[in-house]
């Protein structure tokens, strides 16, 4: 692997001391050579590190210079994962109009490009984001998209995420019963995958697990 799947590979674990290392090894080599694509990848490791110590606001300035990059390279396909990334922090930030037009748009360009599952990917995210703005039905709705479209693709790897969806709407639906056992299955299939959620998922589980508890046995 490259030091960029490396970097991936130890957030996605959560070792994201060992990400943030890898990704300023990457971002120096590649301002060394002038490789833009490796300072956008640079980039956009930093700011998924910056969402997970819950630093919003420079995760979102990573973002744009990631970007900004993308954009001077004159390739659309860099665009995907600044523009992913600037919506995470958006959304965990509550802005949820802004967030709704990022996802929006990164569902457009990733369609065009033919990258089925980040469309399934931004078609979960944007769910989180009606839900939290009022609009049930429209999350229900994207959920169970999101949900089709991942098993008929076969993404098995979205599945632990497809659970934490699926308890998220039992919870609204009244049945926390069900919820709990959910998110104790998610956790499950994580714990097996070898990984943690990504900030965004991290947040929509904590949040879940507190009313939960706060609800108490039924």
């Amino acid at each position: 692997m490259g030091i960029y799947e490396d970097a991936i590979a130890a957030f996605r674990s959560g070792a994201t001391s060992r990400a943030e290392e890898l990704a300023l090894e990457l971002l120096s080599e590649a301002r060394d050579t002038g490789d833009l694509g490796g300072q956008v990848d640079g980039l956009c490791m930093l700011a998924r590190v910056a969402l997970r110590r819950g630093d919003l606001d420079h995760a979102s300035v990573l973002a744009e210079q990631a970007r900004t990059l993308a954009r001077r390279a004159g390739e659309r396909r860099l665009e995907r994962m600044p523009i992913h990334l600037q919506a995470a922090a958006v959304r965990m930030r509550g802005d949820f109009s802004a967030a709704r037009l990022l996802y929006e748009e990164s569902i457009e360009v990733n369609v065009q490009l033919g990258e089925k599952r980040m469309v399934v990917i931004e078609h979960r995210n944007l769910a989180y984001v009606e839900l939290h703005d009022g609009h049930a039905d429209m999350a229900r709705q994207l959920f169970a998209r999101a949900a089709q479209e991942a098993r008929a693709l076969g993404y098995d790897a979205l599945e632990p995420f497809l659970l934490l969806d699926s308890a998220v709407v039992a919870f609204e639906d009244g049945d926390k019963d069900r919820a709990a056992q959910l998110v104790a299955a998610t956790r499950a299939a994580l714990a097996e995958a070898g990984q943690i959620p990504d900030p965004d998922d991290a947040a929509e589980e904590e949040e879940l697990e507190a009313r939960l508890f706060w609800m108490g046995p039924s």
